[in-house]
């Protein structure tokens, strides 16, 4: 990735943290946030780290909801491939659900929130596209800079 690519990919960035849409996945307000220290769990936070991660995931889903207005944000962490504590902000939105019912065969099933997050990661890689009327992820962006600044 260009260093163009990843300035345009970047939505907040201060002291501790780092917040930028997914490269991987073009789905807008799909974020990662990731913390700059060491930590790779949430047991080896400081007390007021902890706190301030609070806030900021707080903001973060604040802002994917105001910018792509998804009916739920998943918040997920790994640790697996990128050992460092990082989250993954991913908006389930109704025309997601739609499509990944429509993919599965299983629109009578609740929904399985992790099965669907790793569908979309695969169903929507790089240079795939969202449905019309859903907001481009390059506005999705700006709307979020615009409220975290």
């Amino acid at each position: 990735m260009s260093s163009r690519q990843a300035k345009e990919l970047l939505i907040y960035e201060n002291e501790m943290f780092s917040l930028e849409q997914s490269a991987a996945c073009p789905i807008p307000g799909y974020l990662i946030l990731r913390l700059k220290g060491p930590e790779a769990s949430l047991a080896q936070l400081s007390k007021k780290t902890a706190q301030l991660l609070g806030v900021m995931l707080k903001r973060v889903t604040n802002a994917i909801e105001q910018a792509v207005k998804p009916e739920r944000v998943y918040v997920l962490s790994f640790c697996e491939i990128e050992p460092r504590l990082h989250f993954h902000l991913f908006p389930r939105t109704a025309w997601l659900l739609k499509e990944y019912f429509k993919a599965n065969d299983c629109a009578n099933d609740p929904v399985n929130g992790p099965m669907l997050f790793e569908w979309a990661r695969s169903a929507f890689g790089p240079g795939s596209h969202v449905p019309q009327g859903t907001p481009d992820m390059e506005t999705a962006c700006g709307i979020m800079r615009d409220i975290l600044k």
